[in-house]
């Protein structure tokens, strides 16, 4: 490999950096849910929108990993971007049609596939391809600071400058992304090894489709990451975008609620970077024994009334920690050939864990209070927590 290659590939790692950054600094991250109340919607509409949103990223996860595996990562990645442009008008051009609405997060759910396992493929390839993946934790810690830095500059921004002014949160966020697009197209794609490119393309499909099957299902140490992920990332994921409804429920105005979403992903950033020496020090399973029984501390003390907001920021830290550390391990498991299609299995597990339990969570808040949805959470957490230690304790048989 020329030297040249080799600067282009070092050069991805740069540009995926900038586009992290550009990406996620995403005015809409904290307000949608606020956006669609203030227009009349519902808790429940909300949950139902969330749960179409994760209903088309389970159904586009896996296609979309293997357009990346085949067609290329940064084709995915910016199919990703282009779709993300519709729901931003839909957003604010369709806000008082229903149906409208509805494509809009259909749309949305795909442009996320279409990145959650390129993204990742083409990071962890630019690395194998000049003999660096040892350092993807390293990476992909830094980039986990980038996103949560990003996220507190938007969150303290529009607590700040921005209350209230939705409309404008959409078309910012648009510029964002335009400069996000042009990130990615001026990255290098990596070496994707193929040996069904005499088939035809819907052959091709159904041939990695199958490859991909087979190394998630017959390898037990990579699925049980993959859903173990998926079960503790997810409820993380719906304590933060009710967040701000809780934080309202229990007194707090807009302002603080956006500071603590801030503050949140500001400890998040701190776990992204620290996950490296973490998980050096502590070690893989005894990782998996403690996370998630902080996990759970987090939830319950969540619960406490005016200083639950202490526990919800810590467990961005924990969350964050646990991200760049199971996808590290995630990828060491998977060839280059299947990577963006296997990671795609985390995004189709997470969305259905999403699924099950956001839209009970708006109907419980609706007839109930957001309080009660939250202790709904926290149960769910504790029989996963509970079963998960069962089985990391659990001694093993030995042969006779």
């Amino acid at each position: 490999m020329s030297q040249d290659i080799k600067k282009r590939y070092k050069r991805n790692i740069i540009l995926d950096y900038l586009h992290m950054f550009f990406r996620n600094t995403n005015f809409t991250h904290g307000i949608w849910a606020a956006y669609l109340l203030a227009q009349g919607y519902t808790l429940i509409d909300v949950g139902l929108f969330e749960m179409i949103f994760h209903i088309s990223s389970l159904a586009g996860e896996v296609p979309t990993g293997v357009v990346g595996d085949l067609l290329g990562r940064r084709v995915s990645r910016m199919l990703g971007i282009l779709s993300y442009f519709v729901y931003i008008a839909l957003m604010l051009f369709g806000i008082h049609s229903y149906l409208l609405i509805i494509i809009a997060f259909i749309i949305c759910g795909l442009s996320y596939t279409f990145e959650s396992g390129s993204g990742d493929a083409l990071v962890y390839d630019s690395l194998k391809e000049i003999g660096e993946e040892d350092r993807f934790m390293k990476v992909n810690g830094i980039r986990e600071v980038i996103y949560q830095t990003a996220t507190v500059v938007v969150l303290f921004l529009t607590g700040l400058l921005l209350e209230g002014k939705h409309q404008t949160d959409y078309y910012l966020t648009a510029g964002m992304f335009v400069i996000a697009f042009l990130m990615i197209f001026s990255m290098k794609e990596t070496h994707i090894p193929h040996d069904t490119k005499g088939l035809s393309f819907r052959k091709r499909m159904y041939e990695h489709f199958g490859k991909t099957w087979t190394i998630v299902t017959k390898n037990k140490r990579l699925l049980s990451l993959i859903i173990v992920g998926a079960l503790l990332t997810a409820p993380v994921t719906c304590l933060f975008i009710y967040a701000q409804e809780y934080f309202h429920y229990q007194g707090f105005s807009e302002q603080w609620m956006l500071f603590f979403l801030a503050s949140h992903a500001l400890t998040a950033a701190f776990g992204g970077f620290l996950a490296n020496k973490v998980e050096h020090k502590i070690g893989e399973k005894n990782l998996l024994i403690l996370i998630p029984i902080l996990f759970l501390g987090g939830f319950w003390l969540t619960l406490l009334p005016y200083y639950g907001f202490i526990a919800f920021i810590a467990l961005g830290f924990f969350e964050s920690l646990f991200y760049v550390i199971l996808f590290d391990y995630m990828n060491r498991l998977i060839p280059s050939e299947t990577r963006a299609s296997v990671l795609s299995f985390f995004g189709m597990s997470f969305s259905i864990v999403m699924i099950l339990i956001f839209p009970i969570m708006g109907v419980i808040g609706d007839h109930k209070t957001i309080w009660v949805a939250y202790l709904f959470l926290a149960i769910i957490v504790s029989i996963v927590v509970i079963a998960l230690e069962f089985l990391v304790l659990k001694p093993k048989k030995s042969a006779v």
